[in-house]
């Protein structure tokens, strides 16, 4: 299997120069988590929702808005590109080589698609015989509607994951992702005066930015399943439930990359 056969073509492209506040703009409207970032048709560099999260959602005094700031101040240079007769699995091993979740896709000089972590998925909705249970990640690190956004933060971070499970009385009642800290904090820069910024950001809460109602999964659930629901709805990540309805687990799409590396 080879990258043009995963890939999304017509990947967005932004200007290098494009205020940021355009860039969130955009990756809201189309449901993406990243960027490529052009400069006279050039690729120069990607810009992600973690790029946006690590800049925004600090609890430093100042910060210029979103607005005031534009793409070349946060995105990230240097850009690893494949070609799309590169093997599926070749593209997979980079990605997680360089722990990176997306690669443009260039024949010729010319950009024709982007890969991503998540196209995977498109690999692993055919492995009928492997399970969530076996692929997932055990024992996910979780948090609390009242912990602070901040704490949630540095464990995305520090950990790099793509998704916290939010857990209340030992139940399952949300997800925080990278997205929801990168968008609605960056969003808040905008409306709240700098003296207030700080103070806010360090007194908002996971329940405050948290997405309610999380989709789960089981452990018994087929691989293909989960994959086919997470392409669908553009999840990064599922928690995983045991058959008594606990939270064990979680698969991203890195378990994606992963699982299709070794199976491709």
């Amino acid at each position: 299997m080879r990258v043009n056969q995963i890939m999304t073509p017509d990947a967005v492209v932004i200007d290098k120069n494009v205020p940021l506040a355009g860039a969130i703009d955009l990756m809201q409207r189309k449901g993406i988590s990243r960027l490529i970032v052009v400069e006279s048709g050039r690729i120069v560099g990607m810009l992600t929702e973690k790029d946006i999260m690590r800049e925004f959602c600090s609890t430093k005094s100042y910060r210029l808005p979103p607005g005031r700031m534009h793409v070349s101040n946060l995105m990230t240079a240097n850009v690893i590109t494949v070609a799309p007769d590169v093997t599926a699995k070749r593209a997979a091993e980079i990605m997680l080589e360089h722990d990176i979740s997306g690669l443009p896709v260039v024949d010729d000089n010319k950009l024709v698609g982007i890969v991503t972590k998540l196209d995977f998925a498109k690999v692993c909705s055919g492995f009928e015989d492997v399970f969530a249970g076996q692929v997932m990640q055990s024992s996910p690190i979780t948090v609390s509607p009242t912990d602070r956004a901040i704490h949630a933060r540095k464990l995305l971070l520090d950990e790099d994951l793509v998704g916290l499970p939010v857990v209340e009385g030992g139940e399952l009642v949300g997800v925080v992702t990278v997205r929801d800290l990168a968008m609605k904090l960056a969003a808040f820069q905008d409306i709240v005066p700098d003296r207030f910024k700080s103070e806010r950001i360090r007194n908002l809460l996971v329940g405050d930015i948290m997405t309610r109602q999380a989709v789960s999964t089981r452990t018994d659930a087929r691989l293909a399943e989960v994959a086919h629901l997470m392409f669908e709805k553009r999840f990064s990540s599922v928690p995983v439930l045991n058959l008594q309805g606990e939270l064990v687990g979680l698969i991203t799409k890195t378990e994606l990359a992963e699982v299709a590396r070794e199976r491709l």
